[in-house]
Parts: C-alpha cells; sequence; structure tokens
C-alpha cells in the first residue's frame, strides 16, 4: 500500500536486535532438528532404541533452549540494570543543575505553569507548589504588562517564532514590583505545545544602573560647576587684592579701614568657599596644614553665630593648649557650619562647640 512504512522501518534498535537474534535461533533449531532426524532414521537401531533416542533429542534440545534463554535473559537484564543507573545518574544531575540553579526554571503549557525551580519561587515569594497548582502567568505579571506577556507566549505556543528574550516587570507575593528578564524556547511536551525557559531577577542590576547614571550626572554636573566656580575665584581674587590695597591705604582705626577688613575677610571667606567647591569638583587637590583648631574655632565664630539666627545661642568651650592638627582650613568651617545649622534645625536652644584633646 503507498504510504506504508516498510516493517523493519517501524522497529527500533532494540527491536531490530532481538528479531535478529530470533530468527538465527529458528534457523539453528531447524538446521538441528532435520539434521537430527535424518541421523537417527539412517541409524541401524531397533524401535525402542530409537524411540529413546528421540526423547533424548528432545531434552537436550530443551535444555540447550533453556540454557540459551538464560544466557540471553541474563544478559538483557544485566543491560536494563546498567541502562536504568545511567539513566537514574542522569535524571539525579540534571535535577541537581535545575533545582540549584541560580536562575528560575519554568515550563508553561496550556496557560499555566507546568513546573518551576526552587528559584523562581524564590524570585516571586511564593513556594514552587503554589505556582503550579494555583497560579497563572498573569499573577506574577504586573498588569500592565500582562498583554505583551501573553502575546508573546501566544507567538511561541503558535509557532510564529521559537526563541524570544525580553524584559517585563513582574509582582511578587508580598506586592512588590521586581525587574526580571526572560527567556524562553517553544517546545512540545506530551504532544502538546510549552515552553521552557529561564528567568533572572534584575532589579538590583538596574537599581545599580540607575544609581551609576545619576553618580555620572553629577559627576558632570559637578565639572561644569567647577569651571564656574574656577572663574568666580578669579573675580574674588581680584577683590581680595583690591581690599588689601584699600586698607593699607587707609588710616588704621578708622571706620574705613574697619569696611575695608571687613570687606576682605569676607572675600577671603569666599575664596576659601571657591576652593571647597573646587575640591568637591575635583579639579583642585585638597592640601591640609598645620592648623590651630582653637584659633580656627574663633576665626569663624562671628559666621557661626550668624548661621545659627536668633533662635540658637553660640557657646565656646575651647580646651587651652589643644596644639595643632593637620586639616584643610576650609574643611574645618563647612564642618562646624554643617553642624551647628543641623543642630539649630534639631534643637533650638543652646549650642555649644567644644574642643578636646582625644585619641582615635
Amino acid at each position: 500500500m503507498r504510504g506504508k512504512k516498510p516493517l523493519r522501518d517501524t522497529l527500533g534498535p532494540s527491536e531490530r536486535a532481538a528479531g535478529v537474534v530470533a530468527g538465527a535461533y529458528a534457523l539453528a533449531a531447524g538446521i538441528w532438528i532435520i539434521t537430527s532426524d535424518k541421523i537417527l532414521a539412517a541409524a541401524p537401531v531397533d524401535v525402542a532404541t530409537l524411540t529413546r533416542l528421540q526423547t533424548l533429542k528432545g531434552w537436550f534440545f530443551v535444555a540447550t533452549t533453556a540454557l540459551l534463554l538464560f544466557v540471553f535473559i541474563r544478559r538483557a537484564m544485566e543491560r536494563m540494570r546498567l541502562t536504568a543507573e545511567r539513566l537514574s545518574a542522569s535524571e539525579e544531575k540534571f535535577r541537581t543543575l535545575v533545582e540549584r540553579s541560580l536562575a528560575g526554571i519554568y515550563i508553561i503549557q496550556d496557560g499555566r505553569f507546568a513546573y518551576v525551580n526552587p528559584r523562581f519561587g524564590e524570585i516571586f515569594g511564593y513556594p514552587p507548589e503554589d505556582i503550579t497548582r494555583r497560579l497563572s502567568v498573569d499573577d506574577l505579571v504586573a498588569p500592565d504588562e500582562r498583554g505583551k506577556v501573553r502575546e508573546n507566549l501566544r507567538r511561541r505556543l503558535a509557532g510564529e517564532i521559537q526563541y524570544l528574550n525580553y524584559a517585563f516587570r513582574g509582582v511578587r507575593a508580598d506586592g512588590a514590583a521586581i525587574d526580571v528578564e526572560v527567556a524562553g524556547v517553544a517546545t512540545t511536551l506530551g504532544e502538546r505545545p510549552a515552553v521552557i525557559g529561564t528567568l533572572l531577577d534584575q532589579t538590583e542590576r538596574n537599581k545599580l544602573q540607575k544609581e551609576a547614571l545619576e553618580a555620572q550626572k553629577l559627576e558632570t554636573l559637578g565639572l561644569l560647576a567647577g569651571g564656574i566656580v574656577h572663574d568666580f575665584g578669579n573675580v574674588i581674587s581680584a577683590i581680595v587684592g583690591r581690599a588689601e590695597i584699600l586698607a593699607l591705604d587707609l588710616p588704621p582705626g578708622s571706620s574705613q579701614r574697619r569696611d575695608a577688613e571687613e570687606i576682605l575677610h569676607s572675600a577671603q571667606h569666599a575664596s576659601t568657599l571657591t576652593r571647597q567647591l573646587l575640591t568637591f569638583s575635583r579639579r583642585e587637590k585638597l592640601e591640609t596644614v598645620p592648623l590651630d583648631l582653637n584659633a580656627a574655632v574663633r576665626d569663624c565664630a562671628a559666621m557661626l553665630r550668624s548661621a545659627a539666627g536668633d533662635a540658637v545661642k553660640l557657646e565656646l568651650n575651647l580646651e587651652d593648649g589643644l596644639g595643632s592638627i593637620r586639616a584643610a582650613p576650609g574643611q574645618i568651617e563647612q564642618v562646624l557650619m554643617n553642624l551647628v545649622i543641623n543642630a539649630r534645625d534639631a534643637m533650638p536652644g543652646v549650642v555649644v562647640v567644644a574642643t578636646r584633646r582625644g585619641v582615635l
């Protein structure tokens, strides 16, 4: 008949091997029977002896057949045992690989999860058996992403595409949103279409990428600010130079001289702030010098009182004979300013700036 396969094409390797053995045995048995019958027929013996010889021949045939069956069955069972052991070892390796995988592994069939590994359940915050028994694919996908996920599943199950890799936002058991990346391939299980694939939690990676992008933006902003501050520093330097010249030309003790000195002090403070901004923007190296900490606190006391405002009383409690430290003067002023402003905002009243000798 047209289209019908030959019998040999429908048999597997094991069936074909068994057929060859059975055919060889049948041929050998046939030759043995015909040959032995001819030998016995030609033998010069009486009927009783011939009958006994025929009986012995039959038992010999039975014994030989039983021995051959024993040998073949034993070898077949040994092969089956070895095959079962190899299959069991292979299944154990596969199970270990899947169950301990760092990626979530899933099988989707008929719109539900046929299998998920422990890591998949861990990513979404569910026990794996809960996902396979009572949750649908939509239950793990953010509402605004479900259409995309459904369409991607449909395309693979319909055979439009074989493999697909994409990202979507998932929903954990506690309601938290997570960023996941999924890769899946279309396959067939139990003669029904299915999708098998892996899933990775990319929430932390995406967070780090956003932080790196923000840091890059801040660095760019710092470079831009550094350029502006550098130009502003040139203007401040001119003011400082002019104020110094003006103070030298005015009579000592006069109000004009005091005004010029105040302008000079303010310009010098602005110059210090400029250096701090340049240091922050990485346009200038931070330089430390031997510094009298008590003197530094006294020099900026007026500025600290101005920053503290009327709601806070600033008191200095400085230990005598403190000695020098190595620091950047502008950084010390900035630290004191931040401490006073934070104290003012946190607990209006009295703010005490104290210095003490200590060992760190």
